[in-house]
């Protein structure tokens, strides 16, 4: 996972040497435009600045039809117009949205961060309104992504600093992630294989037959699982939590997380166990006589192939690269790390980003989720 964000980062750094570089400097792969928040003088607000804006993706062509405000997981929501940028240019495209994507700092304190999450969508949205002639009726989406998932429940539940659930045609949260602090070594742990093996993949060599320095296989891979293993049982004797803490964000959701809000949600459930769709249907059935996994208090689930990851495609091919000429070079140089290919897997990344569309459209899960890997997790968590 740090090897990923570091990639991230030098993207970041270059394409910011590029706006610079550009006159009026205010667009990104010529359809990202970092967006100031500023309240009152706008042209102090540099694309380093990211405690002050958002990015902004417009629709290829015409007048938008819908808004999509997204927060994306930790780490990678500090550059979602890089880590997600096939997955939102795809949703953009396929249903003449406007992107708003918030750029978003990693710390414990969950609450703050979805303040100041919150709080970049509202004033992002008056901007829109304002100074684009956006209308204010136009429907307007949340899609989170993991911890942006979470930081958007508190933002409905408990904030409130964003826009409220009458304003909202759908809550879409992807890989939910309302894990403790300890379980983040886990999850590092599967990030980490999930990239090696991605990496042996691209390679194109049978992870059965390479060598234990590339697969992790073997000793290598024995010593792997035991200091990870170590770290969470270090972390755990600390003590350190996320606050709101997973029991304390379920109890939010089950006070605060009503009717209405349920009614718009669809939780898009991967065929990994790094989710914790299960914590917001346990909360919002609590009381209530249904059985039903997905809730029929209002919750719907869609299944998807592929992992925690997924929606997180990145193509460092420079030909597939959508960079500006100036940043060819670092390109170049990062996509070495990753054999000078992609990561993730595109054709996944396609059925979630029809699936997230078909929602939009008004349409049912394709499938519902098979809860197998998720429950067994859950079950052992509690």
């Amino acid at each position: 996972m740090i090897e990923l964000t570091s990639a991230l980062a030098k993207l970041d750094r270059q394409w910011q040497l590029s706006q610079q570089s550009k006159q009026g400097g205010n667009t990104i792969g010529n359809e990202w435009i970092p967006l100031p928040l500023n309240d009152n003088d706008t042209s102090t607000t540099t694309t380093t600045d990211s405690n002050n804006l958002v990015y902004l993706l417009k629709p290829s062509v015409g007048t938008p039809s819908i808004t999509l405000l997204f927060v994306g997981g930790a780490g990678l929501c500090q550059f979602p117009h890089i880590a997600y940028n096939e997955l939102l240019k795809r949703i953009s495209t396929k249903c003449n949205a406007v992107v708003i994507a918030v750029p978003c700092e990693v710390g414990l304190d969950h609450f703050e961060l979805a303040k100041v999450t919150g709080e970049k969508i509202r004033k992002a949205l008056i901007n829109c309104e304002d100074t684009r002639s956006y209308s204010s009726t136009m429907p307007k989406f949340m899609l989170g992504h993991s911890l942006g998932a979470k930081l958007q429940t508190i933002t409905l539940s408990a904030t409130n600093d964003a826009v409220s659930a009458e304003e909202l045609a759908g809550v879409g949260f992807m890989s939910f992630n309302n894990f403790g602090f300890k379980n983040t070594i886990t999850m590092a742990k599967s990030f980490a294989q999930e990239l090696r093996n991605d990496r042996v993949k691209k390679a194109g060599v049978d992870t059965a037959s390479v060598s234990d320095d590339m697969s992790g296989g073997g000793d290598n891979n024995a010593m792997f699982d035991m200091l990870f293993n170590l770290a969470e049982v270090a972390v755990g004797a600390v003590g350190v939590e996320f606050t709101p803490s997973p029991d304390d964000t379920k109890r939010i959701l089950s006070l605060k997380y009503d009717a209405k809000l349920q009614l718009k949600t669809r939780l898009f459930v991967f065929d990994d166990e790094l989710d914790s769709s299960l914590d917001i249907i346990d909360s919002c059935t609590a009381g209530s006589s249904s059985s039903d996994d997905d809730g029929s208090d209002g919750l719907t689930s869609s299944g998807l192939r592929g992992s925690h990851l997924t929606p997180v495609f990145l193509k460092f091919g420079l030909e597939d690269l959508d960079l500006p000429e100036e940043a060819r070079e670092m390109a170049g140089q990062v996509a070495g790390g990753f054999e000078n290919a992609s990561f993730g897997d595109e054709e996944y990344l396609n059925e979630a980003v029809d699936e997230v569309c078909g929602w939009i459209l008004g349409r049912e899960p394709s499938r519902r989720p098979s809860w197998s890997k998720q429950r067994q997790r859950w079950e052992w968590r509690i």
